[in-house]
């Protein structure tokens, strides 16, 4: 997601608080780069040093016609695509017609050191939260009496993970494919910092297609689009992008480690990687890459089913709960080593109560899930607060947290603690400053500004009206929430934007903000044997007067960084 420039550096955070949580995860083997110690040092550049963008030759009708139409045909070539818009709306999207994705058809200006650093950042945080998904006290501390009162949403997310964890679950193992999304902060010395917005634990998306995206704009590198425009304009200033083979290998990686159990009975068939999918899904493609990659390079087959078939369709098998999906192109029931989650991040996605059911079957089952709920509620933004406050992150990386916490933009409870009172203080005296964000992912849900005040009045006439019914209200609607400080974008930076059905050309969007995210994986657990992997990225742009930044929905287009 993105959030709207404003004026004003980030403070410091407020006071300490202490947490006696223990950590029992033996520390994951990294198969990524050595990490350097001098990751949390200063690594910032004026944000003056950022060319004015876009070229001014890109505007030249001619040579904006000629660019459009070789950008446009080589996205509808190579997949970087979605399905069309419904004819009408509420309608659902033409299965037979597709358009090309959202994109910039040229690069947009990043300052090469805050990209290396968000490089070199994603291990530790592929470390830490797979340590979060395995303490279960921390969790539990921090959601049983907090959101999960107040976001019915999170409350049957948690009531899944503790029946499992009660139970004994089968599957030791979890797999995460993560995205960390930061943007370019300009301190109060008009100097660029890293400031993380948001860790994306379930259905982290887009790899595939801002890997073609990235490719497109070489292409027109190579073809001559960019001749005679900034010097800045080569090869070597647009990084490779391995984002969708740093996906693939995560999910081969955890495949493999199914087929290599130890004491695991023979498999009832081939074993395929599930996606679980949304029905009629406009963004498939960028599903489909993953899906195409596994089989070819893998020789992983994949099934793709909604979680409302999956009701009739999978069951559990043994004493070890091994998982099986009848699928109509197979005679015989699939064993299902991998679970991917590319839906059930938010509640639209469970249609009735079978749905959640199906939900808690799949977390109970020998399957490796991608996320297991552990991880899912990992990814809330109350434990992102949580582990923005003094001494909580170092419990988790050591001397390494400061590396990390560098990254943080102010963050807030919203309840009755001091620090909650301090949020809600400054929430209803300088709005301006701030976004209250609720426990969900996929964009459009945030509260901006001058509309929180409105908000925190509603929300506490509902907790009146809920008290006049005889229901409990110790925790408020609000404590569902957190606040977090706007980021101080840089300002003057425009985009050549080219989006299905608006003309022969890309439109020119002076005023932008862009948002780079870096991918990772972990597969982790207790059996020692452990695997991350850390590579590729997404930058996605959108005009700066827009408060949020999904691709899918329209608000923002996939670019490519030009190092600067």
């Amino acid at each position: 997601m993105f959030y709207f420039p404003t004026s004003g550096a980030v403070g410091a955070l407020v006071e300490p608080v202490h947490s006696p949580h223990r950590l029992s995860l033996i520390t994951p083997i990294l198969t990524c780069p050595f990490i350097p110690h001098f990751i949390g040092q200063s690594m910032l550049s004026s944000a003056t040093v950022l060319p004015v963008w876009p070229p001014h030759e890109l505007t030249e009708p001619e040579r904006n016609k000629c660019i459009t139409q070789d950008a446009r045909d080589y996205a509808l070539g190579h997949g970087l695509v979605y399905r069309a818009l419904p004819a009408e709306q509420g309608g659902l999207p033409p299965q037979d017609v597709t358009i090309h994705a959202p994109t910039t058809i040229v690069p947009t200006p990043f300052p090469r050191a805050l990209y290396e650093k968000a490089q070199r950042l994603q291990p530790l945080f592929n470390e830490l939260y797979a340590k979060v998904a395995m303490d279960a006290e921390f969790l539990s501390t921090i959601l049983e009496n907090s959101v999960v009162k107040v976001d019915d949403f999170q409350r049957r997310l948690y009531q899944i993970w503790r029946a499992v964890l009660e139970e004994g679950g089968s599957q030791p193992m979890q797999l995460g494919l993560f995205r960390s999304d930061y943007l370019m902060h300009a301190n109060a010395r008009d100097e660029l910092e890293l400031q993380q917005v948001e860790f994306n634990t379930i259905a982290a998306s887009f790899g595939a297609l801002c890997t073609r995206a990235s490719n497109m704009h070489h292409h027109l590198l190579k073809n001559g689009a960019y001749a005679g425009m900034h010097p800045s304009l080569r090869a070597e200033n647009m990084p490779r992008n391995d984002a969708l083979s740093t996906l693939v290998h995560g999910l081969a990686d955890a495949h493999r480690h199914y087929l290599s159990e130890t004491g695991q009975p023979q498999h009832m068939s081939s074993p395929a990687v599930l996606f679980v999918v949304q029905p009629n899904e406009r963004n498939a493609f960028d599903q489909r890459a993953i899906e195409q990659e596994l089989e070819d390079q893998h020789q992983i087959p994949v099934l793709r089913i909604s979680l409302d078939e999956l009701c009739t369709k999978a069951t559990l098998h043994g004493t070890n709960r091994v998982l099986v999906v009848q699928s109509p192109l197979h005679l015989t029931p699939i064993e299902i080593s991998v679970v991917y989650f590319r839906s059930g991040y938010g509640p639209d996605d469970y249609t009735s109560q079978d749905a959640w059911d199906v939900r808690l079957m799949l977390e109970r089952s020998h399957a490796i899930k991608c996320p297991s709920v552990a991880l899912q509620l990992a990814g809330s933004k109350k434990v992102q607060q949580v582990l923005a406050e003094p001494n909580v992150l170092e419990q988790f990386l050591g001397q390494s947290a400061h590396d990390v916490r560098v990254t943080f933009s102010q963050l807030w409870p919203l309840d009755e603690s001091h620090l909650g009172q301090e949020g809600l203080e400054l929430a209803r005296t300088s709005p301006d400053k701030y976004v209250m964000k609720p426990q969900r992912e996929g964009g459009s849900h945030n509260i901006y500004k001058h509309d929180i005040p409105l908000a925190l009045d509603a929300m506490h006439k509902r907790d009146q009206e809920r008290k006049s019914h005889g229901e409990d209200v110790a925790v408020k609607e609000h404590e569902g929430y957190i606040l977090m400080s706007l980021i101080n974008t840089p300002k003057d930076r425009g985009a050549m934007m080219l989006r299905a059905g608006r003309g022969d050309m890309a439109q020119t969007v002076a005023q932008t903000v862009s948002e780079l995210g870096v991918y990772g994986t972990a597969l982790f657990g207790v059996t020692g044997k452990e695997s991350m992997r850390s590579g590729g990225y997404l930058l996605r742009t959108k005009a700066s007067d827009s408060n949020e930044g999904g691709v899918a929905v329209g608000f923002s287009v996939i670019d490519t960084p030009l190092l600067i």
